[in-house]
């Protein structure tokens, strides 16, 4: 079994992989296996031709009836052929007589993955031994699906740690299928599963982690993948989930510019602890200035800047100099520069900066920069601040007459106006 390709062919199809996000199609096309509502319509249309019906041979069971035989799971007598996915036939077949296929099949129905669940609870090992060859062999499938990741769960829970080693190198080895299950609503709670199972065996997480590590810019774009990684970030993966912090520290700055990747990393910064945080918050911190144009990036740096950490203010202040005027004339520049005033380290330069240009009218007069100057004014009415609120006004008051008479800068005019009555 070889590793998917790496480098930007790899990036590339996984890119296409989530554009064109059907899981069970992309499975199914992968493993060059027909869907069960293929392969029952082939088995109805050959039925159909064949004039006179063969009797299905009842299997002579094994073992006790009660241990092996397959019974209508919900109590109410025959399974109905327009309730049940699996063969008719599985009501008389002995369970050690199933096909890999039919077992499949029984665990994408409700009652059958119950019924697959209870025998799994029995911890006999025939059982499992059975089992192991159907989540071997549907490994993606039954991780994705709406009640055959109940199965796949309960058989990673009871299995030996041989066969689960098999069942990670599976899906481990495999990266393109696992990327598909861990974006998929159904499939990422059998991976976070799967996590919790391996976290006392070293060299199986250690498989697991290099593959969430590979994939961490793909699983931080998706809803799903990201709750994946933010299972690995719980206290119990302390020292263990190092991996993750590399790929984060890797790939921070382009999901910062992701639409739902910088939704992602705002909640991964939330929950990072160890040494690695700290490197990841300052290479965000001096990479602030262009983050702080992007219509996704000014977000994430809003958010470190809500962390109040003096150290993170000082480095984004210091790469933000040279830049408040034109990022107040921004949309999402201007968020950011208010954002920043609000901070006692921040705001001298911010306001200085402000003052020392020759912009400060067109700043004032801006659809987005009269918000930047009204929050100024605002936060330098504070008592140790009164000093620089007078020389803002100073300045600003050398064109009341120019700010009346304009759209935005009417705004400026009206809040000076308000609170320095005599300017009026």
């Amino acid at each position: 079994m070889e590793k998917s390709s790496t480098g930007s062919d790899f990036e590339t199809e996984c890119e296409n992989l989530l554009r064109s996000f059907d899981i069970l199609e992309a499975i199914n096309d992968a493993t060059g296996q027909t869907s069960i509502a293929d392969s029952s319509s082939s088995s109805s249309s050959s039925s159909s031709s064949s004039s006179v019906p063969v009797p299905v041979p009842v299997p002579i069971p094994l073992y006790s009836e009660n241990l092996w035989a397959v019974r209508s799971l919900s109590g109410r007598g025959d399974f109905g052929t327009s309730d049940c996915r699996f063969p008719l036939a599985l009501q008389t077949i002995a369970f050690e007589h199933c096909t890999n296929h039919e077992l499949f099949s029984l665990a994408q129905d409700p009652e059958g993955s119950q019924y697959l669940q209870e025998k799994l609870s029995s911890g006999d090992s025939r059982i499992l031994d059975k089992l192991f060859w159907v989540v071997s062999g549907f490994t993606f499938e039954l991780m994705s699906g709406q009640y055959g990741r109940f199965v796949f769960g309960k058989f990673i829970k009871s299995c030996n740690e041989s066969q689960l080693a098999l069942i990670i190198l599976k899906i481990t080895f495999q990266d393109q299928l696992f990327l598909l299950a861990s974006v998929d609503k159904f499939g990422s709670s059998s991976v976070k599963k799967l996590i919790k199972v391996v976290a006392q065996s070293p060299p199986l997480l250690y498989h697991v982690m290099s593959a969430l590590k590979r994939l961490f810019k793909f699983l931080m774009m998706t809803k799903p993948g990201s709750s994946v990684i933010l299972k690995c970030l719980e206290p119990s993966y302390n020292h263990k989930n190092d991996f993750i912090y590399q790929a984060a520290l890797e790939h921070c700055l382009y999901l910062a510019c992701h639409e739902q990747g910088c939704i992602n990393l705002n909640n991964f910064i939330d929950n990072m602890k160890g040494s690695r945080r700290k490197q990841i918050l300052h290479l965000i911190s001096v990479n602030a200035a262009s983050l702080s144009r992007h219509r996704s990036g000014n977000y994430v740096v809003q958010h470190v800047l809500n962390l109040e950490d003096p150290f993170l203010i000082d480095a984004i202040c210091f790469a933000l100099r040279g830049h408040y005027v034109d990022l107040s004339l921004t949309k999402c520049g201007s968020f950011v520069v208010q954002k920043f005033l609000k901070y006692q380290n921040a705001v001298h330069y911010t306001v200085e900066e402000l003052l020392n240009s020759d912009q400060i009218l067109q700043v004032a007069s801006d659809k987005y920069g009269n918000y930047v100057i009204q929050t100024a004014l605002v936060e330098t009415m504070r008592q140790d601040r009164l000093s620089v609120h007078q020389r803002l006004v100073t300045k600003l008051q050398q064109h009341l007459a120019a700010l009346r008479v304009m759209k935005y800068g009417s705004n400026v005019y009206k809040w000076i106006t308000a609170s320095h009555p005599g300017l009026a």
